[in-house]
C-alpha cells in the first residue's frame, strides 16, 4: 500500500513543480516585457528632451538681438568676425538672397520640390555606448509676397535614440525693416 502512494505523491510533486516553473517563466516574461517598454519610454523621453533643447538653441541663433543689423557693413563685419564658421542666421540669409536656395512649394516636383528646397544637416552622433543620439536639422522656406523673399522659415529638429525618434517643428516669420538696407529679423511664431 505504501508503494502505491509513493508513485502518486511523486506525480503530485512533479505537477506542483511544473506549475511553479510555468508561473516563474510567465513572471520572467512579464518582467522582460515591462523592462523593454520602460526602456522605450525612457528613450522617447530622451528624444523629446534633446529635440526641444536643440530647437531652442536654433531659435536663439535665428532670433538673437545680435543678428539685427542696422546696415550692410555691420552685417558683413559680424559675418567675417569668425572666418572659419558661419552662423545659421547668416547662412540662411546668404543662401536665400543669392538665389542658391529655392523656396519650397508643396506638391512641386521641379525646382521648388523637397529635393531642391530642403536643406538637411546631420550632426555627429553623441552619447555613451548603447545610447547614441542622432540629430538631424531640416530647413526650408516658403515665399512671401515677393518671390525672392521668404514668408516663413520652417526648421525641423529630429533626434533618434535607441530606435525612438522625435521631431520638433519650429516656424519663423521674416520681418524686414529699414529703407535701402533690408534688416532681417526672424520671429518665432509656432513650435509643434
Amino acid at each position: 500500500m505504501k508503494k502505491q502512494n509513493a508513485g502518486a505523491t511523486t506525480m503530485v510533486v512533479v505537477c506542483a513543480m511544473a506549475i511553479i516553473m510555468t508561473l516563474s517563466l510567465s513572471l520572467f516574461a512579464t518582467a522582460s516585457v515591462l523592462m523593454k517598454t520602460a526602456g522605450q519610454s525612457l528613450a522617447l523621453q530622451q528624444c523629446r528632451i534633446l529635440a526641444v533643447s536643440f530647437s531652442e538653441e536654433v531659435e536663439k541663433q535665428l532670433t538673437a538681438r545680435e543678428t539685427v543689423y542696422s546696415d550692410y557693413n555691420q552685417e558683413t563685419s559680424a559675418k567675417l568676425a569668425d572666418a572659419h564658421t558661419m552662423s545659421l542666421w547668416h547662412y540662411v540669409k546668404e543662401q536665400i538672397t543669392t538665389g542658391t536656395w529655392p523656396y519650397y512649394e508643396e506638391g512641386s516636383t521641379e525646382l521648388h520640390g523637397k529635393e531642391n528646397a530642403f536643406r538637411t544637416f546631420t550632426m555627429d552622433p553623441t552619447g555613451v555606448a548603447g545610447e547614441i543620439a542622432e540629430t538631424k536639422l531640416t530647413l526650408y522656406w516658403t515665399r512671401g509676397e515677393k518671390e525672392s523673399l521668404p514668408k516663413e522659415l520652417v526648421v525641423k529638429t529630429t533626434v533618434t535614440v535607441k530606435e525612438q525618434s522625435c521631431t520638433v517643428t519650429d516656424i519663423y516669420e521674416l520681418q524686414i525693416a529699414g529703407e535701402g538696407y533690408e534688416a532681417w529679423k526672424w520671429k518665432h511664431i509656432l513650435k509643434k
